[in-house]
């Protein structure tokens, strides 16, 4: 029996009542249900579910009347520039002008739908590996989520898209001869102290570019990071153009302290009698840039007949000879400045499982 305003007594006694509940990708509604054991139970709870739909739609009808590239343009200048990092801005910048916005900029804001974002994905396999479509498809998700939240869209359509799953690769690094070559090699000429850097410390190459004297403190043997250089794109003056740019690191856990190792500790004072920089890493009395480091690390590897292995593998390196010698995963984390303990662990599951798979064999002894 029906009593009006969608309220119906069912076959088992109770009242069922329906209500619009909110509104799928492509507009239309679909619906909630409710249920008592009387009419007016269920009228009342209706009356307030009807009420707070009947703001979410006063609310999604002040529909952005533009373009997703209109949108994404005053979302990344006006709603984010001032909270992120120059470098983080450039980033978002150089995505969305070479991977977003020639397949859906010119779209109007509200008629991007599930459809639409699934072929962009499609399109991105074409060009980037998985990890980087979910670094693309990350912004474009920010993008709308923030455009929900200011009533332009009902639902966030990106929150509906399947991305191609990452698939986690063993990080490279060298072995224990290869690692005595590339030392031995880099240690001849001043030239080859950044690899020195890397190889005892495990920094970053933006991080060795921007450090200064100062934050090396000899008499308590430790390097103070507090600093990075990366190369930009300058959408300022030209899309094609870059600038080299010194900022902090990315997260408080990068701006750590790392003790000096003899080897090291000795590379940089014969490097310091030298010095006509506040930068360790220089030439000339200026500071050398990342690339000029990578075109350096070439040249030694080139002397000791290596391929293959970029300059991060250096970080790599260091990193995997802390996990032989038995450093706890917390040291290591805290000495390479990841975000957590467990960025580590996802990245160096393979050096820890040969590491562990010792540990049983030893373990078998006691049961052989």
């Amino acid at each position: 029996m029906a009593r009006g305003e969608n309220i119906y007594k069912r076959k088992d006694g109770r009242w069922e009542g329906r209500y619009p509940k909110a509104r799928k990708t492509d507009g239309s509604l679909y619906y909630g249900y409710i249920y008592g054991r009387s009419y007016r139970a269920v009228r009342e709870q209706l009356l307030e579910k009807r009420i707070l739909h009947s703001l979410r739609e006063s609310s999604f009808q002040q529909q952005f009347q533009g373009s997703f590239e209109t949108w994404a343009i005053i979302w990344l200048n006006e709603l984010m520039k001032e909270n992120i990092k120059e470098s983080t801005f450039s980033s978002y910048q150089n995505k969305l002008s070479l991977h977003i916005l020639p397949v859906i900029g010119k779209t109007p804001l509200h008629r991007v739908d599930k459809k639409l974002l699934e072929q962009l994905v499609d399109q991105l396999k074409n060009k980037l590996s998985p990890a980087s479509i979910q670094i693309v498809f990350r912004l474009v998700k920010n993008c709308l989520k923030s455009a929900r939240d200011r009533g332009y869209l009902y639902t966030n359509p990106a929150e509906q898209v399947s991305l191609p799953k990452v698939q986690k690769e063993q990080v490279p690094a060298l072995n224990r001869q290869q690692h005595t070559q590339i030392l031995n090699e880099s240690k001849k000429t001043i030239k080859g102290l950044p690899v020195v850097l890397a190889l005892e410390t495990g920094m970053r190459i933006g991080e060795i570019s921007a450090l200064k004297w100062e934050d090396i403190d000899f008499d308590q043997q430790v390097i103070h990071v507090c600093r990075t250089k990366q190369r930009i794109f300058d959408y300022a003056n030209s899309a094609s153009k870059t600038k080299l740019i010194e900022t902090v690191p990315k997260t408080q856990r990068s701006r750590r302290i790392i003790p000096l190792t003899p080897c090291l500790k000795e590379q940089l004072i014969l490097a310091k009698n030298q010095a006509n920089s506040s930068y360790v890493v220089e030439n000339h009395g200026k500071s050398i840039e990342p690339r000029t480091i990578c075109y350096r690390f070439e040249r030694i590897k080139e002397k000791v007949g290596l391929q293959n292995f970029g300059f991060h593998a250096l970080r790599h390196t260091f990193a995997t000879r802390c996990v032989e010698l038995g450093i706890s995963i917390n040291t290591i984390s805290t000495l390479l400045g990841h975000a957590s303990i467990k960025m580590t662990l996802d990245t160096y599951t393979y050096s820890f499982l040969e590491d562990q798979r010792e540990a049983m064999e030893t373990l078998s002894v006691f049961s052989s």
